[in-house]
């Protein structure tokens, strides 16, 4: 069982790393990354002149048609980039349903088919090679006119990693230079559009888009792995070919500062195993903020290449290591403002961790783990954190001044120890919530929330900070200086502090397969919220909250900022959550029963769904097929448009009153725009009915297919008075209904 950690005790870490001189492989690695940013004017170079040469990279095909190749900047006497000026086509099919959406919801279209006059490209493959197969090359020297258009094209600017690269674009290309291949790295941006193939990454290739002319970023467009895997079903796309998966990973750490958040000195080991056939460079990942002093691989120090502020580190293996090898690295650094203490892989898969820390005696330390300390001396604490649970990412919430405790038993026998900090409290801030109310809220969010989905996976004890933070199994964070009077409407309080809570069910544990499940997690914590402020208060503000997040989505769409939810962290977080919070509502409308105007099933499938994503790695084809159990048939129309598919119905209704012989009707026409001609949508349908001394309501569900359709409800034996179209809203949808 996971605990929940406050202590103050003190152990002395001496924690330092020794430094030695760079190998001679490493300086000549250092000096060809320069060579990657020479400046291009006057540069030595090859130009060959081409005509009908056809270069096929991956799922794209470019045929530069008739015109000019300058190759330049030299590593190891071949060629990293290329311009070219002349008459050229590109042409991309992506044959990913969820790809060619994210692509048609970015460019507006589904395929590319691009003529271009110029093209820059940075390259690590055997480009160079294929050019001189067929045409001659001569030496010169780049000239002011080319110069000047590869700078008003914006290659450079794109290609350099400097603001939102996740890796090190020239890290990898060199390390394809180094083994030059006819997959080997391959960069180009011609038009408004880059494409990148990387060998050495998940999803290999990637396809990107300049949103406006001008921009000084890409926007990512279409991103999946390469031709020959095939893997292209929605059902097996998150299935990715990490590199490497992490083990184990264990923290030797040293707090200070007067806030008790300062990262003195960490001594960090990463196991990893290898999941490629071959490897040499090994991508780690550290926070940002976090710097690093020096890393060991196997007890020695090893070689690698960090940029400043980018989490990627490239590590330089001494030799080549083989599929099922197990490497061990250990990491020397310090810093602040961090949110994951310990260095971890791009592969999202959940590991064992454990820590020891050395804190300024009286500290006050709130983390996820098994407690066991001792003291170390006068000025400083210590105390060991072992957890239970699997994580990626480890929270640890320090305060260097003593804490109030309040202590609450929840209903199921859980303690809730809710965190009194000094400093806040109304005369400090503007927005306090009183104690008792913000208590009262966290106390009845977690007690409904343990009703409907059982205890919290892997713990026995929580703690509930009133801070801003980020949530871990037995760690609640929950606002207590937050502005709600402009948010009654939307569930004030109780908003906040459901979604703090709602974490410990979908939160810091979950366990998803890749990042396209990121929405899970989004998402899922902000909907239960929203089922505890309908239970606490009333369904205006569920409601109210529902119309919020769909005028920000419909905003969204007029601006060209949606893609598929399956698509990831390449969708905007707020646009994320918004979208899941609605696909989850939309389940629970077809799951909802329209005679006992009840949603059982959808409960019970909420339940069943955060067992699974808690314990075990879960792809979004686990959700669909968890959600077809507890619904009881295929809801594949539904996924395909509301998780892999993009754009919001606007339903144009015109309906009147029949009277026939055998009773009353309600007949009415359909028209759906603004989506694809497959769409199909489940609506709830209300008629109210005349009676004697009081209404009574019908419900119906009717499902409304293709981009036009009729419908009719009945035979009633009173008249009826009210209709009400997509009642509950069924469907997220704009809906234009009128009466004939």
């Amino acid at each position: 069982m996971t605990r929940i950690i406050c202590i103050a005790i003190s152990v002395l870490l001496a924690l330092s790393a020794s430094t030695f001189a760079d190998s001679d492989e490493f300086k000549k690695f250092k000096a060809n990354y320069k060579k990657l940013n020479v400046d291009l004017l006057n540069t030595a170079c090859e130009v060959i002149e081409v005509e009908n040469f056809v270069y096929q990279k991956d799922l794209a095909t470019f045929t530069f048609e008739k015109g000019t190749f300058y190759l330049l900047r030299y590593v190891n006497d071949r060629p990293t980039t290329a311009i070219f000026s002349g008459q050229g086509r590109a042409y991309v099919s992506i044959p990913s349903d969820v790809e060619r959406n994210s692509l048609r919801s970015v460019a507006k279209d589904s395929v590319v088919n691009e003529s271009f006059e110029y093209c820059f490209i940075r390259f690590g493959d055997n480009l160079d090679a294929k050019l001189k197969e067929q045409f001659k090359a001569e030496r010169t020297k780049l000239s002011w006119k080319i110069y000047n258009i590869a700078k008003r094209g914006q290659g450079e600017v794109f290609f350099r990693p400097v603001i939102q690269h996740y890796y090190d674009n020239y890290f990898q290309l060199l390390r394809s230079c180094y083994e030059r291949a006819d997959d080997g790295f391959f960069w180009i941006d011609f038009n408004r559009y880059v494409l990148a193939f990387d060998p050495n990454q998940p999803e290999e290739f990637h396809l990107s888009y300049e949103f406006e002319g001008g921009d000084f970023t890409v926007t990512p467009a279409a991103v999946l792995q390469r031709q020959e895997t095939a893997v292209y079903d929605n059902a097996d796309i998150s299935k990715l070919n990490y590199a490497t998966t992490s083990l184990k990973r264990h923290g030797k750490i040293k707090m200070g500062g007067s806030d008790g958040t300062r990262l003195d000195a960490a001594e960090s080991s990463i196991s990893i195993v290898i999941n490629r056939d071959s490897l040499k460079y090994v991508s780690l990942f550290l926070h940002r903020y976090l710097r690093e002093d020096s890393i060991y691989f196997d007890g020695a120090k090893v070689d690698y290449y960090r940029r400043r502020d980018f989490q990627f580190i490239g590590v330089i293996l001494p030799e080549y290591k083989y599929k099922g090898d197990t490497l061990d690295f250990t990491l020397w650094y310090r810093g602040k403002n961090f949110d994951n203490v310990l260095p971890y892989v791009d592969n999202p898969a959940a590991s064992t961790v454990s820590f020891e820390f050395e804190v300024r005696s009286g500290s006050n330390y709130y983390m996820p783990g098994k407690m066991a300390t001792f003291s170390s001396g006068r000025k400083t604490d210590s105390f060991k954190a072992i957890p239970d649970h699997l994580y990626n990412a480890f929270y640890v919430q320090g305060y260097v001044s003593g804490t109030d405790t309040v202590r609450y038993n929840s209903d199921i026998g859980i303690q809730l120890n809710l965190l009194r900090l000094g400093y806040i409290n109304k005369r400090n801030f503007l927005c306090f919530i009183p104690d008792h109310t913000h208590q009262g809220a966290v106390v009845d969010a977690f007690n409904y929330m343990a009703s409907k989905f059982g205890s919290p996976h892997a713990t026995f004890e929580i703690f509930v900070s009133p801070e801003d933070g980020r949530g871990m199994p037995g760690l609640i964070f929950a606002p207590q200086v937050v502005c709600t009077s402009d948010k009654e409407a939307f569930g004030g309080i109780d908003l906040i502090a459901g979604n703090g809570v709602a974490e410990q069910w979908f939160g810091g544990g979950l366990r998803p397969m890749s990042d396209r499940e990121s929405w899970v997690g989004r998402a899922l914590p902000k909907y239960l919220s929203l089922l505890f402020v309908e239970h606490n208060r009333d369904a205006r503000s569920y409601y109210s909250n529902l119309f919020n997040r769909r005028d920000t989505l419909l905003n969204a769409i007029t601006r060209g900022w949606d893609k598929p939810l399956a698509t990831g962290s390449r969708l905007n977080r707020t646009l994320s959550s918004n979208k899941g919070v609605w696909l989850m509502h939309m389940l629970r409308m077809l799951m909802f029963d329209t005679e006992k105007r009840t949603a059982t099933k959808f409960m019970r499938f909420l339940r069943e769904l955060s067992v699974v994503c808690n314990n075990s790695t879960f792809t979004n084809t686990d959700i669909i097929k968890l959600a077809e159990k507890h619904y009881g048939g295929s809801l594949s129309d539904f996924f395909e448009h509301w998780l892999y598919d993009f754009n919001i119905p606007e339903f144009n209704v015109e309906y009147s009153f029949i009277k026939k012989d055998d009773g009353h009707y309600i007949s009415g026409t359909v028209v759906t725009k603004k989506v694809g001609e497959d769409f199909a949508a489940s609506v709830i349908m209300r008629v109210r009915l005349k009676g004697d001394g009081k209404d009574e309501s019908v419900y119906f569900r009717r499902i409304i297919k293709g981009p036009s359709g009729k419908f009719e409800l009945g035979p009633f034996s009173r008249e009826p008075k009210e209709f009400k179209f997509n009642e509950l809203f069924s469907v997220l949808s704009e809906d234009k209904v009128k009466k004939k």
